[in-house]
């Protein structure tokens, strides 16, 4: 029962304050599809009927209840070896991606286990935010959508967490170094 696995990291994502209760999707890959969040569902309060499943490789009917950012988890799993996708709203991570075009880590645990997160552009839920992402995802554990939110690909949920949790501390660390005194330019 996979949904139960979602709802549990579902919830650890809006306790740690990586997104807002409404704002974010999870998604795993299945020997049937994608089990992925349902639109318009509240991370911390996910029951089965919030978790759908929808085909792995093209567009599906339960795709109009689905996530409106399926395409994306979709275009990562075709391209990447990712098992399972979260996506937050993560306020430090989208405040550095309206800022700076990539995000390099400068703290340790940053740099030694996460490296650099592109930044990538494209409305929500778009084919070209999709093309983005999975491109970006091919050789970085997370990417940002410019305004956005955090895109963390991992080998089952767990490390999805993981790397979204660290792609926040990280940016927030670059952001109050780097950012918290003003322009880098200043």
């Amino acid at each position: 029962m996979i949904w139960i696995e979602i709802a549990r990291f579902g919830k650890k994502l809006v306790e740690q304050g990586l997104t807002g209760s409404r704002f974010g999707n999870i998604s795993v890959l299945t020997e049937d599809g994608i089990a992925i969040t349902r639109t318009g569902s509240m991370l911390d309060e996910i029951d089965e009927e919030m978790v759908v499943l929808v085909e792995r490789d093209r567009g599906c009917a339960d795709d109009s209840i689905a996530s409106c950012e399926t395409p994306v988890h979709r275009a990562i799993y075709r391209r990447t070896d990712a098992r399972a996708v979260i996506h937050t709203h993560s306020p430090y991570a989208v405040a550095l991606s309206l800022l700076e075009d990539v995000v390099v880590p400068i703290d340790s645990e940053g740099i030694a286990f996460l490296g650099e997160m592109p930044v990538v552009d494209g409305p929500f839920g778009s084919e070209k935010l999709a093309s983005a992402v999975s491109e970006a995802l091919m050789n970085h554990r997370a990417c940002i959508a410019r305004g956005h939110g955090v895109f963390a690909r991992g080998d089952d949920l767990r490390d999805a967490y993981i790397t979204a949790s660290m792609a926040e501390h990280s940016s927030k660390i670059r952001y109050l170094v780097v950012w918290g005194r003003g322009s880098p330019k200043d």
